[in-house]
């Protein structure tokens, strides 16, 4: 993925003390940013009244910036950070310089009360550019501002049937689906089932012979007929190329009951192309896959739900009827493609035993979201384990910290949803930035 662009920009007061270490402290900082893969753009003057300000802003926009840093290099007026804040309209990062004459950190408290009122989020640091945990935080606003830019910009396909009916409003989608579009951004586009169904039905099957072939690596042991195989490699061409065809960053596609295993090996398939393919119609859960993709750079999520849980052995077991990407699994040998439905396939992944994950879960409606930012590890699966949860995604995934009764118990007291998202990696401080900034409630495990 390409660096996250921030802005960077100097605040001086010619009243106030402290202004003559500017270059000092923009060079600095402009050279810990860069060497830790920020795509940083200076601030082309040293803002010291409101028309410096608003040249500033407009380089800002000219070279599109996702996210901003603002230094007090002295105590400035209110009125001359909001021209940045409601001008450019960015997740912004307030700097503090420790130097006590200036009162640089007063100024952000005084300004971060007139934010916190205005529900504005922000976030600030306190320090020089020599401190690695500042610059860390810093690049963590950085990429979300990036991520949440990449989120409200998302082209996503909501695929399956819908009635035209309605108590009230919109006549074939939901209020929900509005709701949801106003609040994260997407672009919500409606697809019926047949409209890939029809595509892959023109494919001859000599190109779906070609591409299982070339999807051989992703499939791992088949328990299904040929003639399944042909027809699951036709959806995925279809599906693929609607997705080229439209720009489409992720698709939700209804599965059960009408539409059981049909777009669940597609799914997997995609998922190590980094294509996200939710097979329940959940936009929620796409999304913070979005977001946990963006944020690893790459990789796939695992998505189940808690069928079971063992307080004594200290860890819950997520299962799924199987759409996850193969590369999860330890090896291929693992890896085994089942039949579902009438002529659909779906794909059994035993999660291999990872030493850090971030575990995630999504709910809520009318613009009032919540999220889970949890971290744990999952431990090895065995093949009887695996059996036993039906040979699909079977995941054992112990929570850092909390017992895994005490897991279920938070998620339910807090009307959280079935669905859980698992990614290898710890990216619980971007995911907590990402959600400060969208307005997102955080859930976190006590």
């Amino acid at each position: 993925m390409e660096k996250a662009k921030m802005g960077l920009v100097g605040l001086v007061s010619p009243v106030e003390s402290g202004g003559q270490r500017y270059d000092e402290l923009m060079d600095s900082a402009a050279k810990a940013m860069k060497e830790a893969g920020i795509d940083v753009v200076v601030a082309n003057c040293c803002v010291l009244n409101p028309t410096d300000a608003l040249n500033v802003c407009d380089q800002f926009k000219k070279e599109g910036i996702e996210s901003l840093a603002v230094m007090d290099i002295t105590w400035v007026g209110d009125s001359l950070k909001y021209l940045f804040t409601h001008e450019l309209q960015v997740p912004t990062v307030f700097w503090a310089v420790p130097y006590p004459e200036t009162f640089s950190i007063g100024c952000i408290q005084n300004y971060g009360s007139v934010l916190k009122n205005s529900k504005i989020h922000f976030e600030y640091v306190y320090g020089l550019a020599d401190d690695k945990a500042l610059i860390q935080k810093v690049k963590n606003v950085a990429r979300a501002g990036q991520i949440i830019k990449k989120v409200s910009s998302m082209r996503l396909a909501l695929v399956g049937p819908r009635q035209t009916w309605r108590v009230a409003g919109p006549q074939d989608m939901t209020t929900e689906e509005w709701e949801f579009s106003n609040t994260f951004g997407p672009t919500i586009i409606h697809y019926e089932m047949e409209e890939i169904t029809d595509a892959a039905e023109k494919i001859c099957d000599a190109e779906a012979k070609k591409a299982l072939e070339d999807l051989k690596d992703r499939t791992g042991t088949v328990k299904v007929s040929e003639e399944c195989m042909i027809w699951m490699a036709k959806v995925y061409l279809a599906t693929k190329a609607m997705i080229q065809k439209t720009g489409m960053n992720a698709i939700a596609a209804e599965c059960y009951p009408l539409y059981g295993g049909l777009m669940n090996q597609t799914s997997s398939w995609l998922a190590d192309e980094g294509i996200i393919v939710d097979t329940e119609g959940d936009i929620g859960h796409t999304v913070l896959q979005y977001i946990l993709n963006l944020a690893a750079e790459g990789g796939a999520c695992a998505l189940g739900e808690i069928g079971a849980f063992d307080d004594e052995n200290d860890y819950m077991t997520i299962c799924h009827e199987g759409s996850s990407a193969a590369s999860l699994a330890e090896s291929l040998d693992k890896v085994v493609t089942n039949p579902s439905g009438d002529m659909g396939s779906f794909i059994g992944v035993p999660l291999k035993a990872m030493d850090k994950v971030t575990f995630s879960d999504i709910q809520g409606s009318a613009g009032d979201y919540q999220v889970l930012v949890a971290t744990g590890k999952t431990l090895p699966v065995s093949h009887e384990e695996w059996v036993d949860g039906g040979e699909k995604l079977v995941v054992k995934l112990r929570a850092d910290g909390v017992k895994a009764g005490s897991v279920v118990d938070q998620m339910i007291q807090a009307g959280l949803h079935h669905h859980v998202v698992i990614k290898e990696g710890d990216y619980t401080d971007i995911l907590k930035i990402v959600c400060d900034f969208m307005g997102m409630k955080k859930v976190v495990l006590k």
